[in-house]
Formats: C-alpha cells, structure tokens, sequence
C-alpha cells in the first residue's frame, strides 16, 4: 500500500516525506534571504532587491534555493544578452514562477516553457538509476511519473500578474517539438533543462546550441544524480561542440548547493 500511494503522489509530481521538525518562521526565512543575497552580492553587485523572491523561493519542489540563486545570478548576467529564456521540463510550475519573476522587468524577453505534461518519457539504454528518489525500484518505473496539469503552471504565473503574452507553453515530448513547433524561440540568453533522462536533454542542448551566443547560460539540473544520463548527456554535449570548435564553460559546483552544471557559451 506504501508503494502504490508513493506511485500516485510520484505521478503527480510529489514526494511523501516525513516530517521530523517543526516550520521554520517565514521571518526568519526572509532574514536568511537577505543575508544570502548580501553575502553573494559582495562580489558581483548582480541580485536585485525582490518582495517576491523569498515566497517562491520557499514553495520550490526539487530545487533547492541554493541552486535558485545560482538561476537568479545567472538571468542577471545574461540580461543584457540578446534572446529569450526558456524553461525545459516545468512540472508544477515553481521554477517557472521564480524565473518570470526575475524577468518582469524584462520586457524584451519572452519566457519559453516546454514540458510534455505527460510526465517523464521512457529512459534510454544511457540512464541507470543511480538515486531511487521516489522508491520505485528500477529506471523503468519513472516513466510517465511527475506529470503535471498544464493549468497548474499557468495558475503559478497568473498569482504572480505575469501577462500571459510574456510567455509560451510549448507542449509535447521535445524530440517532436524540435521539429514540428513553429513558434520556437529565435534567440536564447538563458536557459534552465530540467528534463532527466539523457535523449530529451541533448535534444534540448543541441537546439539550445543553434540558438544561443557567446555569454549565454544554461543550468541542467540533477547532474550526476537520479539518471546516469544527464551526466552523460552533458559531457557529450561539451565534448562534440569543443571538437567542432565552439567551448562551454562547465561550472559543477559542490554538492552542498545542489546537483546541477551550469554552462557557459564562450565561443
């Protein structure tokens, strides 16, 4: 019984964990935020002061806000870069939000959202379980688990007053995306792929690669955790574009902050 209400809350996006401890105070979150964002900003003056910022970044799920600091830094560096922001993988819509928060005042940049809505797609031959994150058993079993209405990421943005001319759903899995959607974006500053298993994401690098300039930045979250093959996915992609002359800088940082990679476009 166990196994199977893991399965339903999984397929839905969520994770059962027990609670041990009692909430922390908003206040008091809200105080960490500020002397987060003070300690980060003693180097590069780059974090916007933002009312909002700390109640998304509370309501995340699978991100922790260590790891949304580094999205936030990084939509500040590439503001001034010409090209949109995309969101690759949005399940509930949390980070969606975080995202086109950060971007309000960016009226210039359009935010691309891609998810299947359908939940993950089956894995490849490359990924192998490595984290059992929801108790399922084996690699198979995740397909078809974290699928998330559509309205529910539109719910996210909406509670935000973010206009819904400033943004795309892009729905369906990637690989039919890539080739039958007319409306992708011509130009990408910013780029966060949350997809999990290895196919979806080097579809989603490759294309990101024909869109994006020198400077750009894409974070793919869950690197070297949960499916061998976003690592995978990501080392291969650095290593065929440095072979066709064009670098990515691969910043991994300590896992303290969260498993992801960010990349940056040099040249």
């Amino acid at each position: 019984m166990k196994n199977l209400i893991r399965r339903i809350f999984a397929s839905l996006g969520y994770e059962i964990r027990r609670s041990t401890e009692s909430s922390v105070p908003f206040e008091n979150f809200i105080n960490l935020v500020i002397a987060y964002e003070q300690c980060l900003n003693e180097k590069d003056d780059l974090i916007r002061p933002n009312e909002i910022r700390p109640k998304l970044l509370a309501r995340l799920m699978g991100t922790p806000p260590t790891e949304a600091y580094f999205i936030v830094q990084a939509l500040s560096k590439c503001k001034d870069i010409l090209g949109d922001v995309c969101e690759f993988g949005v399940a509930q819509g949390e980070t969606s939000a975080l995202i086109a928060n950060e971007i309000s005042l960016d009226c210039n940049k359009r935010l691309h959202l891609f998810d299947s809505f359908e939940g993950l797609p089956k894995p490849s031959e490359k990924d192998r379980l490595k984290d059992d994150i929801f108790a399922l058993g084996s690699i198979e079993a995740y397909a078809g688990t974290m699928s998330c209405p559509e309205n529910m990421v539109q719910s996210r943005l909406q509670a935000i007053s973010f206009s819904s001319d400033r943004y795309v759903i892009h729905k369906g899995f990637i690989e039919r995306l890539i080739g039958e959607d007319k409306f992708l974006p011509k130009k990408v500053s910013f780029a966060y792929v949350d997809f999990d298993f290895y196919e979806p994401i080097k579809i989603a690098l490759d294309f990101l690669d024909s869109v994006t300039t020198s400077g750009a930045i894409i974070i793919v979250d869950d690197y070297d955790y949960f499916s061998t093959g976003v690592k995978t996915a990501v080392d291969d992609f650095i290593d065929a574009k440095r072979l066709g002359g064009t670098i990515y800088e691969c910043l991994i940082p300590n896992t303290t902050y969260g498993y992801f990679a960010v990349l940056t476009k040099t040249g």
